[in-house]
């Protein structure tokens, strides 16, 4: 069996290019847009499968980065991302 050099070679090097674009910056900086969910007037916010969203009222779609600056926390029960 021959190994696909040029498909591994390819692959390692867009690694080192996407680590390279990212490096020093925290993964709220770098994937800014991870959506999670709120659900006022709760201070938590959710992934969309969790309990909390499902009893009832408006859920809003928000990015973890601004669910921060808005002075939201994550829920401890489904564990949103945090970054």
């Amino acid at each position: 069996m021959k190994f696909p050099t040029r498909r591994l070679v390819a692959i390692i090097l867009i690694s080192a290019a996407v680590m390279l674009l990212y490096a020093g910056r925290t993964p709220v900086q770098a994937f800014p847009f991870t959506t999670v969910y709120i659900k006022r007037p709760n201070t938590f916010y959710h992934r969309r499968s969790c309990l909390a969203l499902r009893q009832g009222g408006g859920v809003t779609a928000i990015s973890v980065s601004n669910a921060k600056e808005r002075g939201f926390r994550p829920c401890r029960r489904c564990e949103p991302p945090t970054w």
